[in-house]
């Protein structure tokens, strides 16, 4: 028998019996929903939660001249963004839950789709659990499952088995140390984290200590992820150290959060390793500040070293960019970020990220009206700036207005 094609029956297999296994996880948590609101049948003593919410985002964009006319596009494209999120959890008692997040899109798109709203492969999942139903020329329905996992808390520990966040850093811009859930800052049509498919053990040494091991499965079993990651509080700082292997690289590092007087300081470092070669390791970190000025004006700055990056945009890599295996080109950048509450229900907020090697950036900006306890309107654009083939010259000019309720 050819290898390859048992190799392809056998990863087939797998596939379908873990998507089973996810698809009959999904029909209890919906189906039988109802009996988990009695007090009998198999979910006896169970309760049901569930949220959720509904955004539309009508977007458009101003592509630089030259990059269209490279593309054959015209410099002005509309899209439109749909998105239902649909939260229910299972309480199977005190102590243990199902949790399933499903969503469902529909997007239309006048030319090529936006880079704020393009979708990017999920790089910490075992098995595809998005579908596109409906595909036409400048329509896209799709759906898929972004978190289903089991959680159950012990008295000495935390246990969370399958596709979840699992959030580490300090970071409010970028996160060197989340090896599993990372986003990049400039993706404004995103605003949860790909789950990541691991099996997840927290064991509790005091009040503000603990440590948490974490195995990774990444497509078919092709390859996984590890770490461990031990956190504590010492003089009122809270501190985290990591090491593991990600990517097929050695990594450790950390990060803290605390107070320097009445400011919040933060940083992240993380070293990483090739072991195959002599000189394969980099190091990304970063340090940032924020303070609350009064009770209506914030501000806070991030300074980001990528020393995976380059600082000779002919080196960039712009296909990892787009897919999101990394999620910036360069080496050095700042963010500056800003917001003030104009009136109890109206606030401005105003950020800036800079590359510092090769003179690009944007500024964004968003006003959002707070309509109910449920539901906002905002109106939203991001201008990037830059010389040709710089970073953020491929991103286009983007002007949003944001519809979301929540129930």
């Amino acid at each position: 028998m050819d290898r390859r094609i048992g190799g392809s029956t056998h990863r087939r297999a797998c596939r379908i019996g873990i998507c089973f296994v996810l698809w009959c996880i999904c029909v209890l948590l919906t189906w039988y929903a109802p009996l988990a609101m009695g007090q009998t049948g198999i979910l006896s003593g169970a309760n049901l939660n569930f949220s959720g919410y509904v955004v539309e985002m009508p977007l458009y964009e101003q592509i630089q001249p030259d990059l269209a006319s490279l593309g054959g596009l015209s410099t002005a494209e509309f899209a439109s963004l749909t998105r239902v999120r649909l939260r229910p959890i299972i309480h199977l008692g005190d102590n243990t839950k199902i949790s399933l997040e499903y969503e469902a899109d529909a997007l239309y798109y006048s030319q090529n789709i936006s880079f704020g709203l393009a979708p990017t492969t999920p790089l910490r999942q075992v098995v595809s659990l998005h579908w596109e139903p409906l595909t036409r020329s400048h329509f896209i329905l799709s759906h898929y499952i972004d978190r289903l996992y089991f959680d159950h808390e012990f008295t000495f520990g935390k246990l969370v088995l399958g596709r979840q966040r699992i959030s580490w850093g300090s970071g409010r811009v970028w996160n060197p140390t989340d090896i599993f859930n990372p986003i990049n800052p400039a993706n404004f049509g995103k605003i949860e984290k790909d789950g990541a498919d691991a099996a997840s053990m927290k064991f509790y040494l005091g009040q503000l200590t603990d440590i948490q091991l974490v195995y990774d499965a990444e497509y078919h079993f092709k390859s996984s992820n590890y770490a461990a990651r031990f956190r504590t509080n010492l003089l009122g700082y809270d501190l985290a150290f990591l090491a593991g292997s990600a990517d097929k690289r050695f990594i450790t590092g950390g990060d803290f959060a605390g107070n320097l007087w009445t400011a919040g300081i933060r940083g992240e470092a993380l070293v990483s390793k090739d072991p195959m070669k002599v000189d394969g390791y980099y190091v990304r970190w970063i340090l940032g500040m924020d303070y609350q000025f009064t009770d209506k004006l914030y501000g806070m700055f991030e300074y980001y070293h990528n020393g995976e990056g380059s600082r000779n945009e002919s080196t960039y890599d712009l296909t990892a960019l787009y897919d999101g295996r990394i999620l910036n080109l360069a080496k050095d950048y700042l963010a500056l970020s800003g917001s003030y509450q104009l009136t109890p229900l109206v606030t401005l907020m105003l950020t800036s990220d800079s590359n510092f090697n090769d003179g690009s950036g944007f500024f964004a900006g968003t006003l959002t009206y707070s309509a109910s306890d449920n539901a906002s309107v905002a109106i939203g654009s991001l201008y990037a700036y830059g010389k040709r083939l710089s970073e953020y010259w491929y991103y286009p000019q983007s002007y949003y207005l944001k519809l979301d309720t929540y129930f």
